[in-house]
């Protein structure tokens, strides 16, 4: 039986790939868009310079979190007691002591809400699709590199060895786990098949409805 590989992503591929990604989104959202999205990007880099500004902030959203998970825990009641014995034995994986991972979360969910909605369609100007391209692209690489960083410093502090040794010289990320299989195995062929199947039927009903609003 085999062992198996391990497929080795270099960071320099994944950064490129991600600026790209930006820069394509940032032509079709303009420089407007873009532009508010560099400055919040700027304030997380900011938090990362500054981690104490982040703390305060982490631990007051850790203490909600296990507030509301001791209240869900316990049925929804509100019995103080049993409330507060609750809280005491839920952990979160952020506090004040070690905010990265809640920076994490904030920058990702930032990400998603500022390019997963949309405005009034209106036509941009080719010169603000190309600022909004540059700033797009810029954008990518702030967010590749704030994630990189908050990823190390969050288990730097985690872990006691990695920090006494200083700033990794080299961050390496590993797929393992592979399925044997590609995508077009047994479970694939039918998976493929099937939308195709799917996709020919929606096609043929919208040609039936257009062919009988014209009779």
């Amino acid at each position: 039986m085999g062992s198996g590989f391990t497929l080795e992503i270099p960071y320099d591929q994944i950064m490129l790939l991600v600026m790209a990604l930006f820069m394509f989104v940032g032509a079709f959202r303009g420089w407007h868009r873009e532009f508010f999205t560099t400055c919040v990007l700027v304030v997380l880099v900011m938090l990362l310079v500054n981690p104490l500004l982040a703390g305060p902030i982490a631990g007051y959203v850790a203490k909600l979190v296990r507030l509301i998970l001791a209240f869900l825990q316990g049925g929804l009641s509100v019995d103080p007691s049993r409330l507060l014995e609750r809280y005491e034995t839920i952990d979160v994986p952020f506090d004040t002591g070690n905010p990265y991972l809640f920076l994490v979360i904030v920058l990702v969910g930032f990400v998603l809400l500022s390019y997963g909605t949309r405005t009034g369609g209106k036509d941009l100007s080719a010169l603000s699709r190309i600022l909004g391209g540059v700033l797009g692209l810029l954008n990518g690489f702030i967010v590749i590199s704030l994630i990189r960083d908050y990823v190390v410093k969050y288990f730097q502090r985690e872990t006691p060895q990695l920090a006494a040794a200083g700033s990794p010289p080299q961050l390496s990320i590993a797929v393992s786990g592979l399925p044997p299989s590609g995508l077009l195995g047994a479970g694939g062929q039918r998976l493929v098949l099937i939308a195709f199947a799917v996709v020919m039927v929606v096609l043929f009903g919208r040609m039936s409805e257009k062919r009988a609003k014209k009779k």
